[in-house]
């Protein structure tokens, strides 16, 4: 793990500035608040996310009020060749906010505008509000925000990787939910991608480069979002299935019906469902299971639908009749266990009684063809339990998203490695991407050649070169800047070139 910290290539190497009193100096004219807004003790909070890779302690952090402020800092840095890594919630898993190269780290922290449009339906959002934050002001105006990662990022973190979580299948991705953003340019000049209009057909679209650039382009400093209304019914399901086949093969027949008030779609295996019955003190099924959301503002809307959809579980084997309830609060409960995912897979092996202590946990995703998802799963699964090692899966079934979360010690760092780079080179093979939500960072630099080839990798590093010429923003991150040099897994990935998948022949 510690090698994915690294740069893949010396010829990657840049020559950065140093953060002397100086720079400090011109830092601190730069904002209203200096005492508060820059700091440079007690950085180890700015040093990683949530990510397993080691982290890297700044020279200092900045946390501007404005986007003004962040223009400003961006100037200084561009001056005196300071690499800046911007940072939100620091939930990321791929390393994506672990400042490689020290430096300065732009916190978001402070960003907290929230203004609502009811009359056009979007709300401009700093990047430093939480999604639940956002969704707690809407509500109050009877709106939602659609996309729902299972953590609590930031709204601009959100936009960084283009993160979606648990309700794509009814309000898609964070990427099709933005409608404009301003951004900061490393040379710090602030632009807005595009007018808040439905609609606009010029020039190209500036705004759909920033979303998943991971901090690597400039600074996104406010986004304007989406928002649809607050639906006042629910109701929830659970189904379980003999294999994963059959859960998968139901969702598609799901996906080509009426469902309209079906906004989630979920699938956890059984080693998952162990953990969580441990975990949360519930008593499902230890089989793959689906969990459904249904919502609308009129139950009769729902339950008309609920009879159709369960029509179709029964036909495609569910191994018992579906559980469906009415019950909000027990509907939320079941989904606080599957957002705890995560916290499980630390404790699993504890809570099973196959460990004493809790374990580090390795948490990856891919995506791909729906189609394919049943095949993906069930490889992935069965090739993790060959090396021993436990593979608890949640999946954004319906679309063809999941997620492995490998608890691991020490010594099996190497094996979860190995079994992660089988799973990324099936999934691509089976026509897919090496992630769907959680980005590249560094986690994955070394896997994106094998999904896209040499010349789009080339195409996004002039991208990146033309935008920030001295490499300042979010060094080492995504890809590296030259093509590296024969030897290693990512020069041998690029020389193959994109994997040609079954999905296309």
């Amino acid at each position: 793990f510690e090698a994915a910290a690294l740069p893949m290539s010396v010829a990657e190497l840049k020559s950065y500035g140093e953060v002397t009193p100086e720079v400090i100096k011109e830092l601190r004219e730069q904002l209203d608040s200096p005492l508060e807004c820059l700091i440079t003790n007690d950085l180890e909070q700015y040093a990683k996310d949530r990510s397993i890779y080691p982290g890297k302690v700044p020279r200092i952090a900045v946390l501007p009020k404005s986007t003004e402020e962040v223009a400003n800092i961006l100037k200084v840095c561009t001056k005196f060749k300071i690499p800046v890594t911007t940072r939100g919630a620091g939930s990321g898993v791929e390393g994506g906010a672990i400042p490689l190269e020290g430096g300065l780290v732009l916190s978001t922290e402070n960003l907290r505008k929230i203004r609502v449009d009811v009359t056009n339906m979007y709300a401009d959002v700093g990047a430093g509000v939480f999604k639940n934050e956002l969704n707690a002001e809407l509500r109050r105006k009877g709106l939602i925000f659609g996309p729902d990662p299972a953590s609590n990022p930031s709204v601009g973190g959100m936009v960084s990787t283009s993160g979606s979580g648990l309700s794509t299948m009814r309000y898609g991705t964070t990427r099709e939910n933005v409608v404009s953003l301003l951004v900061v340019t490393p040379q710090g000049q602030i632009i807005r991608t595009r007018q808040k209009v439905r609609k606009a057909s010029t020039g190209y679209e500036l705004t759909q480069l920033y979303i998943g650039a991971e901090g690597t382009l400039g600074v996104v400093t406010e986004i304007t979002v989406r928002v649809f209304p607050f639906q006042k019914c629910k109701a929830g399901v659970v189904s379980v299935f003999p294999s994963l086949r059959q859960a998968a093969e139901a969702v598609v027949a799901i996906l080509k019906s009426d469902r309209s008030s079906l906004v989630r779609c979920e699938l956890l295996n059984s080693m998952m469902i162990d953990g969580t019955n441990a975990a949360f003190d519930t008593a499902l099924s230890a089989e793959p299971t689906l969990f459904l959301e249904f919502q609308a503002n009129n139950m009769g809307l729902i339950r008309s639908q609920w009879k159709r959809i369960c029509a179709l579980l029964r036909r495609f084997g569910a191994a018992k009749e579906p559980q469906y309830s009415e019950d909000a609060k027990g509907i939320d409960k079941l989904w606080g266990a599957r957002r705890g995912c995560y916290f499980t897979a630390i404790k699993y092996r504890k809570l099973t009684k196959k460990s004493t202590t809790m374990d580090k946990v390795y948490l990856t995703d891919v995506c791909v063809p729906i189609s394919n998802l049943a095949e993906c799963v069930a490889e992935t699964e069965s090739d993790f339990l060959k090396m021993d090692l436990p593979c608890l899966i949640c999946a954004h079934i319906a679309d063809g998203n999941f997620h492995c979360l490998v608890p691991f010690k020490p010594h099996e760092k190497a094996k979860v490695k190995d079994a992660e780079h089988r799973m990324i080179a099936r999934a691509v093979r089976l026509g897919g991407a090496v992630s769907g939500e959680h980005g590249v960072g560094i986690g994955k630099r070394q896997h994106i050649c094998l999904e896209h080839g040499e010349e789009h990798i080339n195409l996004q590093r002039r991208i990146k070169k033309a935008l920030d010429p001295d490499l300042i923003m979010n060094p080492h991150k995504i890809f590296v800047m030259k093509q590296p040099a024969g030897g290693d897994e990512a020069a041998a990935a690029c020389k193959k070139g994109p994997v040609v998948s079954r999905a296309k022949l």
